[in-house]
Parts: structure tokens; C-alpha cells; sequence
């Protein structure tokens, strides 16, 4: 499938409500009363969002070092009818930043998730991730199936798959080296290292290394004192799933993709040969065809 390309807006999170409204709402009577800013509360915790349009929830959820303006071609599209909400996840200004490590585990991700459903007074949502926002996302879908009707993934490995790799693949094992280096850097560093700090999958130093690592047992760090107990703990993504990959992702490499299906069975992969790890910015048009498409079957 080929698909023209745009030129890029480089938005970041210094960019004023006026101009992101002038970017992702397109509408000839636009204007920035068509986008508002807001912040939900989950346990102390201020998660700023922008939202637009009405609908069906659509929520959106970023990763390292981005904010909820990565999706601003979705939201201008996906705003038209749906509600269309981008959250700040905790520890991206000016989202709350807290500062101990188990602020950043498991549990209290979910917990933000279920704290942006009840802020909009939804029981539902089509939940949309990259990066960790979608590492966030499989596991909230495999543990809180009736809180998501429609699941997409773009480029965000899922847990139990990123666990199989780093202990068996060495590109992927070099790929994430970062990681390591996020997990024991000294003070003061950004609030979202924790993130890496606080998954219990630890990346090796190498295929050796590996083999000296005692297994995380996933379940147990995931949703041992989450507020709402989880359907499951088994990490089986049961709801429709749409993964979308770019396949030039330099640090969540196609082995991610391997199997994938023994934990989501009712995923549908769409690989994107020239895209890197932000397919919704580098292919818009392509990733919000391809949502569309999904989102009517």
C-alpha cells in the first residue's frame, strides 16, 4: 500500500493550547474553543488532558519522553466523532511528577487509566498506546476486558512477549540497553525514568547475564493492590486488538510481533515497512485509515 507523505509538525510540550488547536482541528469554523484542557484526579495525582469532539471515548495514551501531543493527527481525526482524550501520564509535566519509584509500578498506571474512565463517566473506551502508553494498555485490556471495546497498539511491546525477548534475543537485548541505563543513572533525573525503575522486567547486559536473572513473576507486580481487582491476571488480551508496527523501530525490534498471538488471539498486525517507532506521526494517514477501517468492523 503506498501512501503519500505529509511534512511533519514538530509539536512538543512547551506548545500552547492556541497552536496545538490550530494544528489538530482543521475544521473551517475551528477555533480554540473546540479544544479544552483539563486535569483528572486519581489519588493526588493530577493527569492534565486535552480533549475534543464528543462520542465514544477514544483515550489515548503516550510514552517516554513524549506527551499526549504525539497524537495530534489522531485527535484532529478521530475528534470529529468521538471523544477524543490525550492524557499527560504521570511524570510528564504538567502532569503530576512524583517522586518514589512505586508511584511509577503497575498498579497506579491502571489506577490512572480507571481514574481517566470515571473522570469522563465512561465504563468504556477504544484505548489507544505507544511505547509505554501501550505497554500500559495491553495489560489494563488483559485485566479490565469490559472497560475496553477496542484495543490499538502501536509499537509498544506486550509484557509477557518483551519478557521472552530480553531473556532469548541479543538484538533485542542490545536494542534496550537504554533501558539500563535509565534504571542506574544518579539523581537528578526525569521523574519518567521511574517508569523503567519500577517494571519488574529488568533488561540483562547480555544473552549470559540473562540466564543469571531470576524470573519476575508478572502477575503478582502487576496487580497485587490495583484498586480494582482484575478480571484476570493471565495477561490474555481477549478483546479485538489492532497492533500497528513500524517495522524500522529501532529499539522495539519485529521480534516483538513473534507469538504475539498466544496473548492476543484476536489480533489483527498490520506491519509498516518504513515507519519507526511513532508510526502516527511519521504515517498519519496510513494509522488513521487502518484505525478507521478497524473501528467499523
Amino acid at each position: 500500500m503506498s501512501v503519500s507523505r505529509r511534512s511533519l509538525l514538530k509539536t512538543g510540550a512547551s506548545l500552547s493550547l492556541a497552536t496545538f488547536a490550530s494544528i489538530i482541528w482543521p475544521r473551517p469554523a475551528a477555533s480554540q474553543s473546540d479544544l479544552k484542557q483539563g486535569y483528572a484526579d486519581s489519588s493526588g495525582v493530577k493527569l492534565f488532558f486535552v480533549q475534543g469532539g464528543e462520542g465514544e471515548l477514544m483515550l489515548f495514551l503516550h510514552g517516554a519522553p513524549d506527551t499526549g501531543l504525539l497524537y495530534a493527527s489522531q485527535l484532529a481525526e478521530f475528534g470529529r466523532d468521538h471523544l477524543a482524550v490525550a492524557p499527560n501520564l504521570r511524570g510528564f509535566a504538567p502532569s503530576g511528577q512524583p517522586d518514589a519509584v512505586e508511584a511509577y509500578a503497575m498498579p497506579r498506571l491502571l489506577d490512572d487509566v480507571h481514574a481517566l474512565l470515571r473522570h469522563f463517566g465512561r465504563e468504556r473506551c477504544v484505548l489507544v498506546g505507544n511505547d509505554w502508553g501501550g505497554y500500559i494498555a495491553w495489560v489494563f485490556a488483559s485485566a479490565y476486558p469490559r472497560h475496553v471495546r477496542r484495543l490499538i497498539i502501536l509499537n509498544a511491546p506486550h509484557p509477557a512477549v518483551f519478557l521472552r525477548e530480553i531473556r532469548s534475543s541479543a538484538a533485542q537485548i542490545r536494542a534496550s540497553q537504554y533501558e539500563r541505563e535509565y534504571s542506574s543513572a544518579t539523581a537528578p533525573f526525569p521523574s519518567w525514568y521511574n517508569y523503567y525503575r519500577a517494571d519488574p522486567i529488568k533488561v540483562p547486559a547480555s544473552i549470559a547475564d540473562a540466564a543469571q536473572l531470576e524470573m519476575p513473576d508478572l502477575a503478582a507486580r502487576f496487580f497485587a493492590d490495583a484498586a480494582e481487582p482484575p478480571a484476570t491476571t493471565s495477561l490474555r488480551v481477549d478483546v479485538p486488538t489492532l497492533v500497528l508496527w513500524g517495522m524500522q523501530d529501532p529499539v522495539c525490534l519485529p521480534g516483538q510481533l513473534d507469538g504475539l498471538h498466544d496473548f492476543a488471539p484476536n489480533a489483527t498486525v498490520v506491519r509498516i515497512d518504513d515507519a519507526g517507532h511513532r508510526p502516527m506521526q511519521s504515517h498519519p494517514t496510513l494509522v488513521n485509515r487502518a484505525i478507521r477501517d478497524f473501528l467499523r468492523k
